[in-house]
């Protein structure tokens, strides 16, 4: 009887000691308090890295016997920004790139002699964003910046690289199933010590229908209204005296970098659209833009068609694109259009080929393939354009 009670007990105490510590387990644990935000936590840093094969079959390029030259060479592009949230409404940004003073390529040829490449700022740029409510809102940017404005992957008016200096407005807002977007641009395009700036004043307003979740379609207008360029010379960061495709009557002013001066002045409209769906699990996007020079007289066209399968983003994944663009010779400011298809500027036209990979989450491998002709104005100087550029870019 006694070893019964004294079991009885034991079971009773053991029961006791598991309530109590299901009772102290159930209590809720007060997490460590979170440590201090630094000035660290407010900025991103990011970058990359791109190591570029070219081959270049420029017809107007000739060897000593004559004969086309066909340049081969490996070149490297190098990228570093970071970015800083001030408050929840201010951010500021800058990015150092390789390159010299070119506004339109960061890309630095390998093979100077093992020699030091040039590293310059990029970006310097403050951003201002008032938001109405989650899609609605307004910012404006100054400084040195990325484009602000709608571009294409092969836009007739910008090179990707380039980026403009002065202030921007950015808007959007949703109603419904559209997407109204405007933006603004007051740009200083050149500084003149002794006559009337280069100024660029541009606007540009689009919408976004997204009729189901795999189908939109966008439309929009752009104006770039470049001032004081007819009869002012022509700016050339490489002083080599090239117009990039303008036209040009003879310059005015002595230490000029060139001595020619713009024959026109320039306030293209471009009138842009791009279709996007999904199709067989894949993103499509076809676009077109037309552009008109209504300051020139004559050449003052220009027009781009395209389309793009896939998205090279997340690990083994593809993407393939074709474009044909024609720029006439006084269609748009050549010094900032594209730098790569035949071989920059204006006054030609031609097909772009591409086709990129996604590896892995941080590394890229692409090849683009451009056919072209330059100088179209003139058929007794028209030359074909052939480039081959293979590109491997690691990013973080």
């Amino acid at each position: 009887m006694k070893k019964a009670r004294i079991a009885v007990a034991g079971v009773i105490m053991a029961a006791s000691m598991g309530i109590s510590a299901v009772a102290q387990n159930a209590t809720p644990q007060t997490p460590p308090p979170a440590p201090p935000k630094t000035w660290a936590d407010s900025i991103t840093f990011k970058g990359d890295l791109r190591y570029r094969y070219e081959s270049i079959k420029d017809g107007s390029k000739l060897d000593a016997n004559k004969q086309t030259f066909t340049r081969q060479r490996d070149r490297i592009r190098a990228r570093l920004g970071a970015e800083a949230k001030c408050t929840d409404t201010l951010k500021a940004g800058i990015e150092f790139s390789t390159g010299q003073a070119d506004p339109v390529s960061g890309n630095q040829s390998l093979g100077d002699g093992f020699g030091k490449k040039d590293f310059k700022l990029n970006l310097a740029y403050a951003e201002y964003k008032y938001s109405f409510n989650d899609t609605d809102g307004i910012g404006v940017v100054a400084g040195k910046m990325k484009n602000p404005f709608i571009i294409f992957q092969d836009d007739l008016v910008w090179d990707g690289d380039l980026a403009p200096e002065g202030l921007a407005l950015k808007g959007e807002m949703e109603t419904g199933f559209a997407t109204l977007m405007a933006n603004g641009g007051y740009m200083w395009a050149l500084e003149r010590s002794a006559q009337d700036d280069l100024m660029l004043f541009a606007a540009q307003a689009a919408a976004k229908f997204q009729f189901m979740p795999e189908i939109a379609f966008s439309l929009g207008a752009s104006y770039y209204g470049f001032k004081n360029m007819k009869g002012y010379d022509v700016y050339d960061w490489e002083a080599k005296n090239t117009t990039y495709g303008n036209s040009s009557v003879d310059g005015t002013v002595s230490g000029s970098t060139t001595n020619k001066a713009w024959a026109s002045e320039f306030k293209p409209i471009v009138y842009f659209a791009q279709l996007d769906v999904w199709t067989f699990g894949k993103p499509v996007a076809i676009f077109v833009q037309k552009l008109s020079n209504g300051d020139a007289d004559k050449n003052n066209g220009g027009q781009l068609y395209g389309v793009a399968v896939g998205k090279a983003k997340n690990p083994q994944t593809w993407e393939l694109g074709y474009t044909y663009s024609q720029l006439e010779k006084d269609a748009t400011v050549g010094m900032f259009t594209d730098s790569d298809r035949w071989g920059g500027g204006t006054d030609g036209k031609g097909h772009k080929i591409y086709g990129k990979y996604q590896i892995m989450k941080n590394l890229q491998a692409g090849v683009t393939y451009l056919k072209g002709k330059k100088t179209i104005s003139d058929a007794a100087k028209t030359k074909d354009y052939d480039r081959l550029q293979m590109d491997l870019v690691a990013s973080f």
